[in-house]
């Protein structure tokens, strides 16, 4: 009847749903007036004939309805404001991975968890199967995964190999979030894909979608800032870009420990072209760190000693140029790219220095093939050559700085080029079998330094059990060729380099209640052989043989768009056997708990819980000094190799921020708060100048993060 009688005094008017806060058009939005009905468009476009003032309702799934009278003229232009909306899964498997063991992170889902600065790749540390390092300690940072060391796991972005995952004390990781589209650990026993590692695989992927105009986003918090855009230039064109500084360096560059306070970088740029299912990109991005610190420890030299402690200057970096390709048809997928890294990592002393550069060459190309409705097939190589420069120059043995260093705390003099190449090839039937999926593979790694050809077979099932439960298992066979230097005649003490091996097992279950409760158990082991360890400042010992044994109990439960907690416990334990005595293993951790919560109480509130408690550390405690004439210093004597361990460690993050929509932005505010009890923020241990005297060296207790993100 409305429509009847203001039938005489209607204007046709043209109008479009957006999103507040993005502007990103809501397709299909049910338009209402009494009861009669229409929708929008694809693009959330639509046209009214009604007289100005009449109420219309805009309906649609996730959104908040909303009423707006109709206005005098057009352009109309309706903003919806999304439900409530909380953090949904943050770790979360793949519908269908093909893998037994993977764990995934999606950036859109970690915004809200507590101590991550929003990265989602600190998150890792939080994944079962994890060792936890105390945050700002010098093993802050390294990733340990069911007994690994960190030095035996690859981390990869696009499928190129990352020198270094995180910057300096682990305060975010080499690239920005806001590009980042997913990540995925894979812990163990995985397929063919992935080779030259005894520990784990961390593959990020930058994203690839289209933005259907043109985005921003800017973060500001009291450690670094940051901005990235994403432009799409034309029908088939995309630019990104992002990049992030640390600054507080300009701000106080003079401390207790450090002369010029940890300075990080980082940058972002990919041109894309798609068409079709077709997409090409030219990408460049780096990263880089750098500080000035005391050689000693400051807390342990009296006034002259530390008048005499001499500055260590410490400054790496990388940079790669790609061209990338990624095909996704029906038929299969193809990806691949062709790269150039240049990376360095200089130390620098007043009467002594180490500089290592290294160019690489890396190729990869992957393709999974769709043979039958039951068989994929997946194949793939990939090619590393590299150019390694290493320029030592030591007046005497500097253990101070065995971690930045290692050539000059063992006081080695070098100048050494080496060329190397390392090529991998695999081939992966994926075979469904009814309710079971049969992943067996093959792997051929081959390196010109050792002159070995390494085979090394692998094995998943997958079998699921009516519609809730699935059983996993694999075993397979691993291997890594040695460090370079390592392996050296000269720095490496003289050793025959060897290619390192690793027998691996896992098997678990997943089980879902309810459809909201997810419970996991993993079991795990890990059998090396031929491992090389390099104790910092001393010669690197070959014939090394290590075991790990774990098991992983994880739990999830959701309420979809209100409430999320995850919980995971890991049991493990990791031995090294050296000339037949057995010892822990560096990062072996006999107990670790997590715990995550998030909640939206309010459309545009979310609060965020994270705990984490765990076993302190191993570590090898020197029980003497014993005074060398030559170079007029003390030498440590060690005890029994990882025969003590750090406090237990324990850390509480709080997260809390509020979303202001705007039209087309979004600011937000955010706060958060990291706890650590005095007794568990025991970073590491340092000695006096003679080792007649050591202390605990402790991280803050308490850190206070105020920050702010903008979006448009």
């Amino acid at each position: 009847m409305i429509l009847l009688v203001g039938a005489l005094w209607a204007v046709e008017i043209q109008g479009q749903v957006l999103e507040r806060g993005t502007a990103d058009p809501i397709p299909e939005v049910t338009l209402r007036v009494g009861d009669t009905t229409w929708s929008t468009t694809a693009d959330g476009r639509f046209t009214v004939d009604l007289p100005a003032g009449t109420p219309v309702d805009f309906l649609a799934g996730g959104y908040t309805p909303y009423t707006e009278p109709v206005p005098e003229a057009g352009p109309w232009r309706v903003y919806l404001r999304r439900g409530v909306a909380a953090l949904e899964v943050v770790v979360e498997a793949r519908r269908d991975p093909p893998v037994v063991a993977e764990q995934h992170l999606d950036r859109e889902r970690v915004l809200e968890t507590p101590g991550t600065f929003e990265d989602p790749v600190r998150l890792l540390q939080a994944l079962a199967g994890v060792a936890q390092t105390p945050e700002y300690a010098p093993t802050s940072g390294d990733i340990s995964v069911r007994g690994s060391q960190p030095g035996d796991n690859r981390f990869y972005l696009d499928g190129i190999e990352l020198p270094y995952l995180y910057h300096y004390n682990q305060y975010s990781s080499v690239f920005h979030t806001r590009l980042l589209d997913e990540l995925s650990l894979y812990p163990s026993t995985f397929g063919g894909a992935w080779g030259d590692t005894l520990g784990a695989v961390i593959d990020t992927r930058s994203t690839w979608t289209r933005p259907a105009r043109v985005h921003g986003s800017a973060n500001l918090n009291l450690v670094m800032g940051g901005a990235s855009a994403e432009v799409p230039v034309s029908e088939a064109w995309t630019l990104r870009a992002s990049g992030r500084r640390s600054y507080l360096d300009l701000i106080d560059s003079d401390s207790l420990q450090y002369t010029l306070f940890p300075v990080f970088y980082d940058w972002f740029a990919r041109a894309e072209h798609t068409r079709g299912d077709h997409r090409v990109g030219i990408a460049t991005f780096g990263a880089g760190d750098a500080y000035d610190r005391y050689a000693g420890e400051p807390t342990l030299l009296d006034p002259w000693e530390q008048s005499e402690n001499p500055v260590f200057t410490w400054r790496q970096d990388f940079q790669v140029l790609a061209v990338q390709h990624r095909d996704l048809t029906p038929g299969g997928s193809f990806q691949g790219h062709v790269s150039f890294t240049a990376s360095r990592a200089d130390g620098d002393l007043p009467l002594a220095s180490s500089h290592d550069r290294t160019f690489t060459l890396q190729a990869r190309e992957d393709t999974v093939a769709r043979v039958s409705d039951a068989l994929d097939l997946a194949a793939g190589a990939e090619l590393r050559l590299m150019q390694e420069h290493l320029v030592v120059v030591a007046d005497r043995p500097w253990p101070e700085v065995a971690r930045e260093a290692p050539f000059l705390a063992r006081g080695l003099s070098t100048d050494d080029r080496t060329i190397r190449a390392i090529g991998g090839l695999y081939a992966e039937p994926r075979l469904d079998l009814g309710s079971a999926r049969l992943l067996p593979a093959v792997r051929l790694d081959v390196d010109s330094l050792t002159r070995r050809l390494r085979v090394d077979p692998r094995l998943g099932v997958r079998w699921q059990i009516g519609e809730w439960t699935r059983l996993r298992a694999a075993a397979g066979r691993y291997g890594q060729f040695p460090d370079t230097w390592l392996a050296s005649p000269v720095l490496g003490g003289g050793t025959e380099p060897v290619s390192a091996t690793s027998t691996q097992v896992a098997a678990g279950f997943d089980q879902t209640v309810a459809q909201r409760l997810e419970f996991g158990v993993d079991g795990w082991a890990r059998w090396m052989r031929d491992l090389l360890v390099a104790d910092p400042g001393e010669a690197p010992i070959t014939g090394v043989e290590g075991r790990s044994l774990g098991l992983s109990i994880t739990s999830r439960y959701r309420l979809r768009e209100v409430f999320f907690t995850w919980l995971s416990v890991d049991l493990s334990r990791t031995t090294r056997t050296i000339d037949g005595v057995e010892s822990p293993g560096d990062y072996d951790q006999p107990f670790a708990v997590n715990y995550v919560a998030s909640w939206t109480f309010a459309p545009t509130w979310n609060l965020g819980l994270r705990y984490r408690v765990s076993a302190g550390l191993p570590v090898t405690e020197v029980v003497d000094g014993v005074y060398d004439a030559v170079s007029d210093q003390y030498l440590p004597v060690y005890g029994p190799r990882n025969g003590s361990r750090l406090p237990a460690y324990q850390k509480v993050d709080l997260h809390l921020e509020k979303r202001f929509e705007l039209r087309r932005g979004v600011i937000t505010p955010y706060l958060e708060a990291w706890y650590v009890p005095k007794g568990s923020n025991t970073m590491y241990l340092a000695w006096s100048y003679d080792y007649d005297e050591v202390q605990g060296v402790s991280g803050p207790g308490f850190i206070p993060l105020v920050g702010v993100r903008g979006e448009i």
